[in-house]
């Protein structure tokens, strides 16, 4: 593409004494669209980008070394790109910093990490917290269900087992985030989040229309947890469903 560009920018070079104000009119269309064509494709690697900084969250040190090596070589691609397509110069420098601190940054990772551990865990625990908020919910799933394996006595994990049940059910997915609720429920039965988990599943069967296997799930919630936020609520499920 920017072959052809040159090229056309030759004929009009050599052509210019009797160059038409259609000619300069061709040449502008040329040159647009072959920008939009790069445009689309650096949004495209952008695109890209964010997706492998996504994965990078839920992978083990080894595995994070080998995407960030991917990433730094689409920033370069992306700032040869910019410089073709006539980026301004503050936008290219922006660009390389970028570049500079993520090499800066991955070196300072191997030399400080060794390869096969699972990282940090409040580090894993924050980014698989980040994409669920972006909505990016199998990622976020993969970071918390990797926290739950490599740290399954941390404080945070009923959180995490909690968030994947969650993920389950934004992505209307009632089967698995019971069973995630469940799983939270049998490791961590005296945590604060486990009368969260119980209401959720109780809801989870109410929409089903499980009132029976509901039902015992709000008294549970009542009769093991009296003084939780939930049992209230639970409370007055439960006067609904005997009207």
């Amino acid at each position: 593409m920017h072959g052809r560009l040159l090229a056309l920018i030759v004929v009009l070079a050599t052509t210019a004494g009797c160059a038409t104000k259609r000619d300069l009119r061709d040449l502008r269309d040329e040159m647009s669209s072959m920008r939009v064509a790069q445009e689309a494709l650096l949004r495209d690697l952008q695109r890209q980008n964010a997706t492998i900084l996504d994965s990078m969250s839920t992978q083990d040190v080894r595995l994070r070394g080998d995407l960030t090596n991917q990433l730094l070589q689409m920033d370069r691609q992306l700032v040869q790109i910019q410089e073709l397509t006539g980026q301004g110069q503050q936008q290219l420098s922006q660009l390389r910093e970028t570049v500079r601190m993520r090499e800066e940054a991955f070196r300072n990772e191997t030399g400080t990490q060794g390869a096969g551990q699972a990282g940090d865990p409040e580090e894993l625990f924050t980014a698989s917290q980040s994409a669920m908020q972006r909505g990016s919910l199998t990622t976020a799933r993969s970071g918390f269900q990797e926290f739950v394996r490599a740290f399954p006595q941390h404080p945070r994990a009923p959180d995490a087992h909690l968030a994947i049940g969650e993920s389950y059910e934004q992505g209307n997915q009632p089967v698995p985030a019971l069973e995630a609720y469940a799983r939270l429920l049998e490791l961590h039965p005296n945590s604060t989040r486990a009368p969260t988990a119980l209401l959720r599943a109780a809801k989870i069967e109410l929409a089903r229309n499980n009132r029976d296997t509901a039902r015992t799930m709000l008294t549970q919630i009542t009769s093991a947890y009296p003084r939780s936020a939930e049992a209230a609520e639970a409370t007055r499920e439960l006067q609904r469903l005997r009207r």
